[in-house]
């Protein structure tokens, strides 16, 4: 305990003294906590509005004319007792028609005209939230199979395929967007600390000429990058808080609307630890890497 409380002087000192290369290595750390930050936030947004339009998935199931209510419904009980489906909801013909009627608005006429309705009875399945997605929806297919009463299903196919993949594209972006700059990061870092290790070459040599250990050399040295790892966190996470607070206070309300949200979302508490977390062993790997390259 008194050793790591030593290191932790130490390191304190050593930023003291250093301030110039401790402030480039925060400065360059919350630069890469930023820039994975701002695509984490965009990713957590589109997310959000991916989330919101799935819970509009239906399932339309469009039913034959000719056979008895009873039918209908037995069928109606048996899908909503599907472990997969949420609810299901009967539009009758003259439902049909009427919800028709109202989309025509004012050309309402065009309809009044018919000497019968063309209008199927339909179905519309909603499903369950794990289900609100292109294998779930075949899941509820497959247990419709042939059924004599439908005549046709409709539920977005391409619509569903192109939701999946981008929930994929995105999830597979972050990681690498992460690695890349986290990489780039601990190289950087490594190299900036080599500067201060070079400048305290003469002191390391007459501490391991003392008889210090590697490991009491080094400490100082990791707690140091954790320190500035975490100073880039903080600092990255300040202007990520800046930049949303802009970007949601000069957000077009129509905008929203259209994507269905009521305003723009921050990191959650998760995204926020995994930054701090980040920093601190970006920093201490920098550091490691560097001592480990130089301190000899």
């Amino acid at each position: 305990m008194n050793r790591f409380l030593s290191s932790i002087g130490r390191a304190t000192t050593n930023l003291r003294q250093g301030w110039l290369t401790s402030s480039i290595t925060i400065g360059i750390i919350s630069i890469c906590l930023f820039l994975v930050g701002g695509y984490l936030l965009m990713t957590h947004n589109l997310q959000g509005i991916l989330e919101t339009w799935k819970t509009q998935v239906r399932v339309t199931v469009y039913l034959r004319d000719g056979f008895p209510e009873e039918d209908i419904l037995t069928f109606q009980d048996r899908l909503s007792s599907l472990p997969e489906v949420h609810s299901v909801t009967y539009t009758t013909k003259s439902k049909a028609l009427e919800e028709f009627g109202v989309m025509l608005g004012d050309d309402r006429y065009l309809i009044e005209s018919l000497d019968r309705n063309p209008l199927p009875a339909s179905l519309r399945i909603t499903p369950k939230d794990p289900y609100r997605n292109l294998d779930g929806v075949k899941t509820i297919l497959g247990a419709i199979g042939d059924e004599p009463l439908v005549q046709d299903i409709q539920y977005g196919q391409d619509w569903l395929d192109r939701l999946d993949r981008l929930f994929y594209i995105l999830g597979f972006s972050a990681v690498v967007l992460g690695l890349t700059l986290s990489l780039a990061a601990v190289f950087i870092i490594s190299n900036t600390i080599k500067i201060t290790v070079m400048a305290r070459r003469d002191e390391l040599e007459i501490m391991r000429f003392v008889g210090a250990t590697e490991g009491f050399i080094r400490l100082p040295f990791l707690v140091e990058g954790v320190i500035q790892g975490m100073a880039g966190a903080v600092i990255s996470l300040g202007l990520l808080r800046g930049v949303h607070a802009l970007l949601a206070s000069r957000s077009d309300q129509p905008i929203l609307k259209i994507l269905n949200i009521d305003s723009l979302a921050f990191l959650p508490l998760s995204a926020i630890g995994a930054i701090l977390l980040g920093g601190m062993v970006l920093g201490g790997l920098g550091s490691l890497a560097s001592v480990g390259k130089h301190s000899r």
